[in-house]
């Protein structure tokens, strides 16, 4: 069994599979022919779940780095080890990993000192892999062929899923990202939409759904958080609440106090359309272009300008009540407006999961946006 990153071979081994990396994989990723048993990914999307997972590029290098050092202090001789292989740094292993699996030479070879291998979890190497890879579209590709050949493991049985349970399990970090909203709208929306922008991720986060009758508001946010925390909640858990001016006064003290480690607040990130945006306030009756992000930026702003535009024209913000303590008005669309862009939204989703050639027409800038702050959220 190996995995192979752009064609490279990495991380072999006899009559078994490594269930830290078959778990970064999805059943339908499985690839099953005549030839060759395995799943097959990308290293841009292995390396978004590695993200989600918190083996952060910084993570990877610190855990190479001290492996490195622990290396070194085992060998008086700084140029070589007992049997003459050079003893090289950090940077002089990356830059030859680099050059190896960016080759095209098909008889280059690389390999990682087995001292530092043997201080590296499987993850920690592999997350090293995809960030030198230069085509991150490339190919990964983990190879079960041996295992298919030997019955050692049934096609169709689930081990990636077996594996992420067994995570879940034994190490409360590595389950699904909890992300809170603050509604049921929000985290149904969301869901969707992440199937169609990201669905190499729906596996890897878990929006709490508020159907069940939870009340849905930043100030429910506020304590549905501190009751995470109270619990003692082991997974890794995020908060992503509007960009409001009510929103940024509900969790301003949370955010002041600090969280445990593991959690975060974050509010859905400035969108360039909402810099200037038509908005209504009680003396004027034609719109006034304002910067809306921070004051107005509910989750319906970020669903796609087509959705907010009707007759040619945007949708405007209506100015509501001061909140004292952000020194500042609350805006939002009207609440018809809202519903109508949040069932035109899901006919959105619909059509680009039915034509994926339908995105090319649809603005999808907003999601996009949300989820590279989400991916950022841990650093």
């Amino acid at each position: 069994m190996n995995l192979r990153v752009s064609d490279r071979l990495f991380l072999a081994c006899r009559e078994s599979y490594v269930p830290d990396l078959v778990a970064l994989f999805t059943e339908d990723e499985l690839r099953h022919d005549d030839e060759h048993f395995g799943y097959v990914s990308t290293a841009a999307e292995l390396q978004d779940r590695l993200q989600l997972h918190g083996v952060t590029a910084a993570r990877a290098r610190a855990e190479l780095d001290e492996a490195v050092g622990v290396w070194h202090a085992q060998h008086a001789n700084p140029d070589a080890d007992d049997v003459g292989v050079p003893v090289r740094g950090s940077a002089d292993l990356l830059t030859e990993l680099r050059e190896y699996v960016n080759s095209r030479d098909e008889w280059a070879e690389y390999r990682l000192p087995d001292e530092v291998e043997w201080e590296l979890d499987a993850r920690t190497i592999l997350r090293l892999i995809l960030d030198v890879v230069e085509d991150q579209q490339s190919p990964v590709r983990y190879n079960l062929d041996d295992l298919q050949g030997y019955e050692l493991l049934t096609p169709g049985t689930p081990i990636t899923e077996q594996a992420r349970e067994e995570r879940r399990r034994a190490i409360a970090t590595d389950a699904p990202l909890v992300i809170l909203t603050e509604g049921s709208s929000d985290s149904q929306l969301l869901t969707d939409a992440l199937r169609v922008t990201h669905p190499h991720l729906v596996s890897f986060m878990r929006f709490i759904d508020f159907s069940s009758g939870a009340e849905g508001s930043a100030a429910s946010l506020v304590k549905l958080l501190r009751s995470f925390v109270g619990a003692g909640i082991a997974n890794r858990v995020l908060v992503l609440a509007d960009n409001d001016t009510a929103a940024h006064d509900a969790l301003g003290k949370l955010k002041r106090e600090g969280l445990p480690d593991g959690y975060r607040v974050m509010h859905y990130p400035e969108l360039p359309l909402l810099r200037r945006y038509p908005t209504l306030g009680p003396q004027l009756a034609d719109p006034v272009l304002m910067d809306v992000n921070g004051k107005a930026g509910s989750l319906e702003m970020y669903l796609g300008r087509e959705l907010l535009t009707v007759d040619g024209e945007l949708v405007p913000v209506q100015w509501m009540g001061y909140v004292e303590g952000q020194r500042s008005y609350q805006g939002a669309i009207s609440p018809p407006e809202k519903k109508r862009i949040q069932r035109e939204f899901r006919s959105k989703v619909k059509a680009a999961l039915r034509d994926p050639s339908v995105r090319n027409g649809q603005d999808w800038s907003g999601v996009e946006t949300i989820v590279e702050g989400v991916l950022r959220a841990f650093g």
